[in-house]
């Protein structure tokens, strides 16, 4: 959290009845900030003639909107220091963001915008990165990977990394703060499109930080032709700049880097010269221009192997979906009453289902959804679905089972994946069912054709919370009632173009196959699905317990 002295003279300068003499008032009471704000005032930053020795005379000099600006950028890099991230070079981060800032100044000042708020969003719009990384100690070292990327790739790697983005993270840390809106849009829309709503200023705020970032990575992506090439687009489309302008501007960048670090006290290491930089680029492209024949050969032979690999892929993709079939139950484990049916979107699968029968003739069964699709969430899936086989033999509580589950999924998982469960064991002789549900979709007893009711979460997902504790619910299996069991797949389920079935639809379905058997009846509801144009873009998994 930013310093609350700072914050609130951030927060004074945008109202307007407060003049300069009680915004002095306020800076005084921060020595810290009124030191910096002496300081900064006397630096070639601003370039005042004469010195200036009183913090009235520096924010009459400077003016609110500006001070506003300078304020939230001392602030914002007192939030997070060095100590703070032990592993993790802060100064190489500030140093990226110093250079978005001055990008983004230099191009407010060439397209008649607030350069300072400019230099301003520039700081500021990666700031949710340094948190992520803050809270994600582990994949410090991925650091390095990521300021080598264009925009771009490093949000797509971050989405891989954190499971969300940087972006996300500012605007919330942005409304939690109660930054100024510009800002807070700034941050939360560069890389995404602005809301309908929002006013032409803070949409201008967003292109200068778009532009920003891509002029910035010239400096640091190891792909600069595509940085070069994309910053020129980008300025061409948005303020009508050549080829020829947007050199001039970020020949200005080292120059400019300098000026903004020593007023505002961070740490370079040695500037590039653009002309250095451009020089480079062109000779990559002469080098390419040359070996043209060499490349097209390298090009066939790459695809060939591509193609090569593409097949053993495929053999190994067949592969893991039948060893993730096989921990599905089988025909030969058909127990009556129970069934389950699942539908991958993809080749492997996220969800599952199990039931068995165990020792003392009581059964077992369970429903899962792990999060993401792909690769790790069938890993994640073949983990959970073999624990819950295991122990459920032995442990035939479904909240002490769940638990057990939870722990042991915590100690292995990849950070930010989790489990749905609903876990229960089935008493075929008093009809008694015992559910425990750990985050997922709730239970829905149908007596007959008729909605009964439902069994909702009342603990969070297996593999987010160290000793969560899951409670039990228990029912009675009457004659003519039906638990089902399902996953979000079958909701969001696309019918009639782009409407969801959603869980109206799904009533529908099972009062309209309630007197099928349990394994026709879970086929007649997703053929039905999909007959009506339903795009399965999410695994469907669905299990049914009959009284």
């Amino acid at each position: 959290m930013p310093p609350q002295g700072v914050l609130a003279v951030v927060h004074a300068c945008a109202r307007n009845e407060m003049d300069a003499t009680r915004i002095s008032e306020l800076i005084t009471q921060v020595p810290s900030l009124s030191a910096e704000l002496l300081r900064i005032s006397n630096t070639a930053y601003f370039g005042f003639s004469g010195e200036v020795t009183s913090i009235a005379r520096a924010v009459t000099l400077i003016g609110h909107r500006v001070l506003r600006n300078v304020a939230l950028c001392i602030a914002l890099k007192a939030t997070l220091k060095s100590d703070q991230l032990p592993a993790f070079p802060v100064a190489e981060f500030w140093e990226a963001a110093l250079r978005r800032g001055v990008c983004a100044r230099i191009l407010a000042a060439e397209t008649a915008h607030d350069k300072e708020a400019g230099f301003t969003v520039g700081l500021l719009q990666d700031f949710g990165l340094l948190v992520m990384f803050y809270l994600n100690p582990k994949v410090t070292n991925e650091w390095s990977r990521l300021s080598e990327l264009t925009p771009d790739s490093r949000y797509d790697l971050e989405q891989q990394l954190f499971n969300t983005t940087h972006d996300r993270v500012g605007l919330q840390l942005a409304q939690a703060w109660l930054l100024p809106e510009e800002f807070t849009i700034a941050m939360g829309y560069h890389h995404r499109g602005t809301p309908a709503e929002i006013d032409k200023s803070s949409v201008e705020l967003c292109k200068l930080a778009q532009c920003a970032d891509w002029m910035s990575a010239v400096f640091t992506s190891d792909n600069r032709r595509e940085a070069i090439k994309q910053s020129r687009s980008l300025l061409l489309d948005y303020y009508g700049i050549s080829s020829e302008q947007s050199n001039d501007l970020m020949a200005q960048v080292a120059v400019s880097m300098n000026k903004a670090a020593s007023a505002f006290r961070f740490d370079l290491g040695e500037q590039v010269d653009f002309e250095d930089l451009i020089g480079e680029a062109n000779l990559h492209l002469v080098e390419e221009n040359l070996s043209f024949q060499q490349m097209n050969w390298h090009l066939e032979h790459t695809l060939k192997e591509r193609d090569k690999i593409a097949s053993e892929l495929n053999k190994e993709l067949d592969l893991a979906r039948e060893v993730q079939r096989s921990l599905l139950p089988g025909e030969s484990d058909n127990l009556e009453g129970v069934a389950g049916l699942n539908v991958s979107a993809k080749v492997v699968s996220g969800d599952f289902y199990d039931f068995y029968k165990l020792r003392n003739g009581k059964v077992a069964f369970c429903i899962a959804d792990v999060s993401g699709k792909g690769m790790n969430a069938a890993l994640l899936m073949a983990k959970a679905s073999s624990l819950f086989h295991c122990l459920g033999k032995s442990i035939h509580d479904p909240s002490k089972l769940l638990a057990m589950l939870n722990r042991e999924i915590l100690e292995t998982s990849i950070h930010g994946m989790f489990v749905t469960m609903l876990a229960g064991v089935f008493d075929p002789e008093s009809r008694v069912v015992k559910i425990a549900n750990a985050g997922h979709l709730p239970a829905i007893l149908m007596r007959g054709g008729t909605f009964d009711s439902e069994y909702p979460a009342m603990a969070p997902p297996l593999g987010v919370i160290p000793e969560a504790i899951f409670p039990l619910d228990e029912l009675r299996l009457t004659s003519n009632m039906h638990l089902y069991l399902y996953t979000d797949g079958l909701l969001e389920a696309k019918v009639n173009g782009e409407q969801r079935l959603e869980r109206e639809g799904l009533l529908q379905l099972f009062s309209l196959y309630s007197d099928i058997p349990p394994a026709m009846r879970l086929l007649h509801i997703v053929t039905d699905v999909r007959s009506r144009g339903g795009r399965v873009d999410d695994d469907m998994t669905i299990l049914l317990l009959k009284g």
